[in-house]
């Protein structure tokens, strides 16, 4: 799977820009595209509906965005400054009605009705430990959804207790570079 130019070249300038605010490190930008598009190889299936959680700069979200057209999605940012950039960057892009971003905490979505075990993939790149990342999304998952998460280069499988103890799958490490967790909900 591949951006096409247009969208390749209007990507790295928004995250030219997220970089210059400090909202994504200082790789190079055609790192961050590739990593972005590893969900999409990780994901077993394109979304008809997703969630980031963490959103940030945009990284891995705007790049799957723009590879899926089909699929719609919500992105999470409790900053306030990086919700609104994201709001600005997804008008511009031109990704409109098909891209809600809600500035809250990832928590709080798992009482709301339009986000309980709506989604078909939750995606998350820096989130925080696992057991975070899966309290915050596995509540957002239907049955049959996926969760991907980047991993370390030297990562080890999920606590399978932990996974059982939100109805999710055993750990499916994607063996790919980089490296993503991958688990559904059972």
């Amino acid at each position: 799977m591949e951006l096409n130019i247009v969208s390749y070249f209007a990507l790295t300038e928004v995250f030219s820009r997220a970089q210059q605010r400090g909202w994504i490190g200082h790789q190079d930008i055609a790192d961050y595209l590739d990593h972005s598009l590893g969900f999409a190889h990780a994901a077993r299936n394109q979304p008809e509906t997703a969630i980031d959680l963490g959103s940030g700069g945009g990284i891995p979200a705007l790049v799957l965005i723009a590879l899926w057209p089909q699929s719609s999605w919500t992105l999470v940012e409790a900053s306030l400054a990086r919700a609104a950039f994201l709001e600005l960057q997804c008008a511009q892009l031109g990704y409109g009605e098909r891209v809600e971003v809600c500035h809250r905490d990832a928590f709080s979505l798992k009482n709301e009705k339009q986000f309980a075990e709506q989604a078909d993939l939750v995606t998350v790149r820096s989130f925080g430990p696992v057991q975070s990342v899966i309290a915050a999304a596995a509540p957002l998952l239907r049955q049959g959804g996926e969760l991907v998460v980047s991993a370390a280069p030297d990562a080890s499988p999920w606590p399978e207790s932990l996974l059982v103890s939100y109805g999710m799958s055993v750990d499916d490490i994607v063996l790919t570079r980089p490296r993503f967790h991958r688990v559904r909900k059972l």
